[in-house]
């Protein structure tokens, strides 16, 4: 039996939690956590990055009594999912502590029922952070020695948010020690590596507007995906915030960031060869502050065969050369896949039609011929009509 317990500081160990310790045979835990108990004199093994090595270890002392120490609460970021990976439950019984969040709300004072929790340790939670936490008026971070509070603040403030903080260094230990201070002042201090780092700032619900103005973009002339067909094309591709996605022959890469903002935990891979194009899609990329878009600067019958299987595909342009190579364009669609594809001529469009179609694809088109209404200078209205153009939408039954 493994008994996996919260672990704070010995002193804080119930009495029942000292006795599972002291009948075990051996004694698993960080170096912190086994240098409280000195006096132990079974195995102990060590938890340290990378825990492979530790854990096939314990395997081999999984039929003795073990007590397994792990900061908190395991089954909150803790190790508590990795061990339920590799030993039946029957074989596990948890004894929590109060977390280092419980505790690091408690000494701020702050109600945390509604709070965005976020761990940096041992994980990559940087993408789009900003994007993550904007609805929510109090955020905490587990740090580590990696992604500490200087390095959160300085990304947050960057991406330009404000709000107040507390860093609660060394909870529950003799060195605790609480700092109540600006989000600028978090960038530019030192914090010891045990911490929670807590930030009350305005929620900014994000509110998502399929077709956002064109005016938001640079842009060549009128060499832009219209707005009205940007919705639809969106819309219909059904965007999902863990989705990757492809823009093929992006030029200003308006519909690429506008899917790569909503899909902000996946990735957006804009393919475009044409420098002076290159350039926008850099401009429009600073406007949107995104850490998901790879920018792919290569003709497209060349980037196709880097790019990871997609979830959505929009095809804006190039595609006789994709056309050129569809059999790798097909081998990187998933049966999950949407498709959606903007024509001016008819060709293509039936040509992309029978490719589909013949792949197993359901398909649908439309032509949109849209009038847009304008004010001339003496007052009156008018009309002035859009290049009509085709939308393709492929998509497989599933």
């Amino acid at each position: 039996m493994i008994d996996v317990i919260g672990f704070h500081h010995r002193d804080l160990l119930p009495p029942f939690c000292l006795k599972i310790i002291q009948e075990a045979r051996v004694l698993v835990g960080g170096r912190r956590h086994l240098a409280s108990f000195p006096e132990f004199e079974g195995p102990k093994i060590e938890l340290q990055s990378p825990l492979e090595k530790a854990l096939e270890k314990l395997k081999e002392f999984s039929s003795q009594r073990v007590a397994l120490l792990a900061s908190g609460d395991p089954l909150f970021f803790g190790i508590g999912k990795r061990l339920l990976s590799l030993f039946p439950p029957e074989k596990l019984r948890f004894h929590p502590a109060p977390t280092a969040f419980q505790l690091a709300f408690a000494r701020a004072q702050i109600p945390w029922e509604e709070a965005r929790i976020i761990s940096f340790h041992g994980r990559d939670a940087w993408r789009n952070l900003h994007f993550e936490i904007a609805p929510y008026g109090v955020v905490a971070f587990l740090t580590d020695p990696l992604n500490t509070p200087s390095r959160i603040a300085s990304y947050l403030l960057e991406k330009g948010l404000e709000g107040q903080a507390v860093v609660c260094e060394n909870l529950a230990l003799p060195e605790e020690r609480i700092f109540q201070l600006p989000l600028e002042a978090v960038a530019e201090k030192e914090f010891a590596p045990l911490n929670v780092f807590i930030l009350r700032k305005s929620p900014a619900p994000r509110r998502f507007v399929f077709g956002l103005p064109e005016e938001n973009f640079a842009r060549e002339g009128g060499l832009i995906t219209k707005d009205f067909l940007r919705s639809q094309i969106i819309a219909a591709l059904s965007p999902f915030r863990e989705a990757v996605v492809w823009d093929l022959g992006a030029g200003s890469g308006a519909v690429g960031l506008e899917l790569a903002s909503i899909c902000f935990k996946g990735e957006a891979y804009l393919v475009e060869k044409s420098p002076s194009r290159l350039s926008l899609i850099e401009k429009n990329l600073k406007r949107f502050k995104l850490d998901n878009v790879h920018i792919v600067p290569r003709p497209l019958e060349v980037a196709l065969e880097a790019l990871p299987p997609p979830d959505l595909v929009f095809i804006g342009g190039g595609f006789q050369a994709l056309y050129q190579k569809k059999e790798t364009f097909l081998s990187k669609v998933k049966s999950s896949t949407r498709i959606c594809a903007t024509f001016v001529c008819l060709e293509n469009l039936i040509r992309a039609l029978e490719l589909f179609e013949k792949e197993g694809f359901r398909t649908k088109f439309d032509l949109f011929s849209v009038s847009r209404g304008k004010r001339l200078a003496n007052g009156a209205y008018m009309l002035a009509a859009e290049n009509p153009v085709f939308l393709l939408k492929a998509w497989r039954e599933r």
